[in-house]
């Protein structure tokens, strides 16, 4: 059996890995480990995401990071996002570290593909209900050494919220195909054709080529991507706290609410019908003992 750190891999996490089970007819597949923010901005996703790629990557494990949908602010991210557009390309901060953590050679746009870039403030037009975005890349891996890159630009954007034109231009020339919404319908009709697939395609792979994904969710979005059907581990983190979720009953309690509220579903939705199996507190940390901290953890989250 293998083990993980000191300890031994529970024969649930195994059967993922090996492909078998009892009868010996499971397809291999990966261990889904899905975290989720208790709120909606600075809830340690990407903080305690990074901690479990590193602690598997470091036992000798296959493990990759995967964000279906991300965004950020130009504004208050603009660091990232200058690096990122000057080189023809789109991803964000979260990206970037849970590729480094993953250890893999995969792009950004492989571990997060869909990325929004939005506009400062993020609001919704009352007039168009188009968000005010600039930009949104999604990025199909039908091949990973040809994927096809799509831009979306909001025309819509109102003209005070626009920027210099010219600091898009590399993500323009690097597109394989590039389509400008000026009304819902076109971006609702873009949104059914390719944000989904995007996600569908690379989960695919990495599901075929891993030993876990650790798939982190975004803001306190309570599923970021429909084709979660099966997980092995659902984690929830906030300030102060890790709680640990049945998955079979946490994704029946995301099934219920999704037939009462229409949109996205967040976790404080789902918190009203299930109880965690676990709750681990979590003191504060300086920010350089971080990743070291909450690593500490991962055996026990994992029940290792």
């Amino acid at each position: 059996m293998r083990s993980v750190g000191s300890g031994r891999v529970p024969e649930r996490v195994l059967i993922r890995i090996r492909g078998d089970n009892d009868q010996g007819h499971r397809e291999a597949m990966a261990y889904r480990i899905l975290i989720v923010g208790l709120r909606d901005r600075d809830a340690g996703k990407t903080s305690l995401a990074t901690a479990l790629l590193a602690y598997l990557c470091e036992c000798g494990y296959s493990a990759c990071g995967f964000k279906p949908r991300a965004g950020n602010s130009i504004w208050y991210d603009y660091d990232i996002v200058e690096e990122s557009l000057s080189a023809g390309r789109l991803y964000g901060r979260d990206a970037k570290k849970l590729k480094l953590a993953s250890g893999c050679e995969e792009k950004e746009e492989f571990i997060n593909p869909f990325h929004r870039l939005w506009s400062e403030p993020p609001h919704i037009d009352p007039v168009t209900r188009i968000p005010y975005f600039i930009v949104d890349r999604i990025t199909l891996w039908h091949k990973r050494s040809e994927p096809t890159n799509i831009v979306v630009v909001n025309d819509a954007l109102p003209g005070e919220y626009r920027y210099d034109e010219s600091l898009f231009q590399g993500l323009y020339d690097s597109a394989t195909h590039i389509f400008h919404v000026r009304d819902l319908d076109t971006l609702n009709k873009l949104t059914s054709e390719y944000y989904d697939l995007a996600a569908e395609l690379v989960f695919g792979m990495m599901d075929k080529s891993n030993d876990f994904i650790v798939i982190e969710s975004y803001s306190d979005v309570a599923l970021p991507y429909s084709g979660l059907n099966d997980l092995d581990a659902v984690i929830g983190i906030k300030p102060g706290e890790i709680r640990i979720y049945e998955p079979e009953k946490y994704l029946t309690a995301v099934q219920l609410e999704a037939t009462i509220r229409t949109g996205e579903l967040s976790t404080a939705c789902i918190e009203e019908l299930l109880k965690p199996v676990r709750v681990i507190k979590v003191p504060p940390f300086r920010s350089d003992s971080i990743p070291q901290e909450l690593k500490k953890r991962v055996r026990a989250i994992l029940e290792i």
